[in-house]
């Protein structure tokens, strides 16, 4: 009976170690850190009949923020229905989010994204490649 427990404890502790160095993997990816100052999303211009900018919002799937109109806003204006990282101040102001614009830059779509959901491997060759498309 002790020799099954000492068994069973080897095992434990072996498992555990295991387990304890498969998730302190080095090369897996870390998550960005999260910065409260920083918005991504698509712009959206609203233009009056004179052609004068009225109105730019950020929006994503989650939020949607108001950009404030001052040069920097202005320059953003010129990335109309395009994806963009934002950083500024970001302030609540009568419920609804604002943003103070610092800089920007616009952010680059993945190649491919939309064509890979027919069941393919995501790590195997694509799918016009030499084993998978027309020859």
């Amino acid at each position: 009976m002790k020799n099954k427990v000492a068994l069973f404890l080897m095992i434990a502790a072996i498992g555990f170690a295991f387990v304890s160095i498969s998730q302190a993997d080095p090369n897996r990816p870390q998550r960005p850190h999260f910065d409260p100052n920083a918005v991504r999303g698509m712009v959206q211009v609203t233009l009056n009949d004179s052609g004068t900018v009225t109105a730019i919002k950020i929006e994503n799937r989650r939020n949607s923020w108001n950009i404030v109109l001052d040069a920097k806003g202005l320059e953003l204006a010129k990335l109309a229905n395009k994806m963009v990282f934002v950083e500024g101040t970001v302030a609540e102001q009568n419920g609804e989010k604002w943003v103070t614009v610092t800089s920007y830059k616009e952010m680059q779509r993945r190649q491919g994204g939309r064509e890979r959901h027919r069941g393919d491997d995501p790590n195997g060759p694509p799918p016009d490649g030499p084993e998978g498309g027309e020859q």
